[in-house]
Parts: structure tokens; sequence; C-alpha cells
């Protein structure tokens, strides 16, 4: 029997300390971007394309199915921009602080990066990057609505979840202060419905796969999701009633993602089955594990546990950096070295020997572009103070 939020011990001062957990960091989110973040790198570190073994199939049938850990990113994404917004709505530097802050800490390794590939490296090498006749796409933050019909990159075919993010960040400040919060979970609702309506229209119409995983309006559910995760948080009776019944949710979000794997045959990526509902439902389940998230970092709990381990934590810090270098550290380093060795179709045992090293190498190289650069820009954040809380 699951107790009445009167019942539950520190229920009467659950949104206190809910509010104070939204004011405050959140180690929380940190862990949960570097489950993220592991489960992207175990997805692109899949170098097995045709698994023999039994092992070698389990294996590679575990990282496939790292690629919902942009689904997380999403959510994640959703929540916390929305809930700077809704804290700082009457700010008089509100659209200042936010935009000032987003290009800090989302610019300068994104646009260094990219003058790395489309300037230095041809002047060095006297050779252009494969596609680069397509650069523009990057520069300007729609790579996801030209990659998908052949104006990709082969060097960051990963940045498309970027330009959803940034596209969704150039508008939503205006969304959030035009509308109420009523208004705003009601949009937030709409748009869970319209994206998943796109992508049925889209399957329906033979559309490229690819276009229905990266087009902006395919996947702004998720982010809706993390939007409506920060309102409903923020609202006393709602954040009670959740806290009334976060077992019940955990366990309806369990059963929904069992059936969903079933119905999906395990969420492949771009299958029909995932791209119409499997999205929503893995969507759905990332909303709840953020909530419950919060929920128990604000008043304990086994989650909290669960998420506390500073690597974990540590990895979530230097996502980021982890998800820009991930596929170029992939392409220029780590294909090379097992084409060297002869391993063009390894087993189990080498395929996670390879996820470790390249992960690590990741992380590295990440941990080196944040000390050297992101932080000298980070620091200037310190300018631009977001006004009525403090920004996460």
């Amino acid at each position: 029997m699951i107790p009445s939020a009167a019942a539950s011990p520190g229920a009467a001062d659950a949104p206190g300390a809910l509010e104070r957990t939204l004011r405050g960091q959140m180690p929380v989110l940190d862990a949960l971007r570097g489950l993220a973040i592991m489960l992207v790198l175990a997805h692109r570190f899949n170098v097995t394309p045709d698994p023999e073994s039994l092992p070698a199939r389990v294996v590679c049938a575990l990282m496939e199915g790292g690629w919902v850990g942009v689904q997380l990113f999403f959510v994640l994404s959703g929540s916390l921009i929305t809930g700077i917004l809704l804290d700082s709505r009457g700010s008089p530097s509100y659209y200042r602080a936010f935009f000032a802050r987003r290009v800090l800490r989302i610019f300068p390794l994104y646009y260094v990066v990219l003058a790395v590939a489309f300037i230095i490296v041809p002047l060095a090498t006297g050779r252009a990057v494969d596609g680069h006749e397509h650069q523009l796409w990057l520069w300007i933050y729609v790579s996801n609505w030209a990659a998908p019909f052949g104006a990709g990159v082969a060097a960051f075919p990963h940045f498309w979840s970027l330009a959803v993010e940034e596209q969704f960040y150039l508008v939503w400040p205006f969304v959030v202060r035009a509308l109420s919060p009523r208004g705003l979970a009601i949009l937030c609702a709409l748009l869970v419905a319209a994206a998943l309506g796109c992508r049925i229209a889209l399957r329906a119409e033979g559309v490229n796969v690819e276009a229905i995983y990266q087009l902006t309006v395919c996947r702004v559910d998720a982010l809706a999701m993390g939007a409506a995760a920060a309102w409903a948080l923020r609202v006393p009776r709602l954040a009670l009633a959740i806290v009334a019944r976060q077992r019940a949710i955990a366990v309806a979000a369990v059963v929904l993602f069992i059936a969903g794997a079933v119905a999906t045959r395990g969420y492949p990526r771009t299958s029909a089955a995932t791209q119409t509902f499997g999205y929503t439902i893995l969507a759905s389940g990332a909303l709840v594990v953020l909530v419950l998230a919060v929920l128990t970092q604000a008043r304990g709990g086994r989650l909290a546990t669960l998420l506390a381990p500073a690597p974990l934590r540590s990895l979530g810090k230097y996502s980021y950096a982890m998800y820009i270098f991930h596929v170029p550290l992939h392409h220029r380093i780590g294909v090379p070295l097992l084409a060297r060795l002869g391993l063009d179709n390894p087993g189990a045992g080498a395929t996670v020997a390879y996820f470790v090293v390249m992960s690590a190498l990741t992380y590295v190289a990440a941990v080196a572009s944040y000390h050297l650069l992101e932080k000298r820009f980070l620091r200037l954040k310190r300018h631009f103070p977001v006004g009525q809380r403090a920004a996460a």
C-alpha cells in the first residue's frame, strides 16, 4: 500500500525541500548526464558489425541500444532550460542573461571544433574535410534539416542533436515569457502530440528514416516533456501529488517501458514502431527518471544513492565536450587502430575493451577542453546573473 502524502515522513515539507533543491545545484542532473553520455558512447563505439558468438550478440545488442541516451539528453535539456526560464521570468535581464549564458556555454567549443576542421586542417594539410561543401548548415545550427537529405558532413554526423537543442533554445525563452505556467503546460502536451503525429505521418509517406530521427518537429516531444517536468515540480500541489505517488509512477513507467520493448522488439532506432510510439515511450521513461531523481535529491532515497558516485557526476560535468569529441576520435584514432590490428569484426571482449579505451580517451580530451578553453568562457557568466534564482 502506498502511503498518502500526509502520512509520509517529511511529506508536509516536501514542497519546501523541493524548492530548495530546485534553487541550488543538482548533482543528480550531472549523474543523469553522465549516464546519458555513456549510453551514447556505447552506441557509437559498438564496432562489431556482424556478431557471431552469443556473447558478442548480447554485448552488441546492449551497446546498439545506447542511442536512447540522446532521448535522455533532450529531456534533461528541456527541463533545465525551462526551469531557468520559469525561475527568472520576472527578471529585467531575462533575455540578456539567458542568451549570453547559453552562448558562453555552447558556442566556444563548438565553433573552435568547426574552425579546426574547416579552416586549420585544410590550411595545414592541403586537403578539405569530406563534405566541406555542406559546412554552412553546421555553422548555423541547421544540420539536422540538411544531413538526412544528403547535405551532411561525415566528420560530424552527431551534431544534428546539438542543432535540435539550439533551435529549441532560440525559441523557447519567448514562449515561456509569453505564456502563463498553465498555458505552457498545455503547449507541452500539444507538442508531444504534434511530434508523435509528425512521425506517424512521415513514416506513412515513406520519408527517409534519418529525417524522422533528426528533424526538430519529430523530436520536440522529449524536450517538451522535460519542460513539463520543470513546470510540474514548481507547482506545490502537483509536486506533493507526485511525491505521494512516486512508487506507483515508477512501476507504471517500468511496465510501459517493457511493453514498448516487446512491441518494438527492443527499440531498434529506426524501425516503424520505435519511430512512432517508441520515441514517446522512451521520452516518458526519461521524464520519470528525471522527476524521481530530483525528488530523491530533495528528500533522500535509493535513486539518489545510485546517482551519487562521483565518477558518474564527473562524466556529466564533461558530457558536452565528450559528445563533441567522441565521433572525431572514433574515426581519426579508433577505426585506424582497429584496422592496424586486423580487428574488422571484433568479438565481445575486444568490443568492450574498445569501448573502455575510447571512452577514457574521450573523457581525457573533454577534461582538457574544459580546463583549457571552456572554463575561461564560463567564468564570464558572472557578468550575466539570471535574476530571481541561481541557474543550475
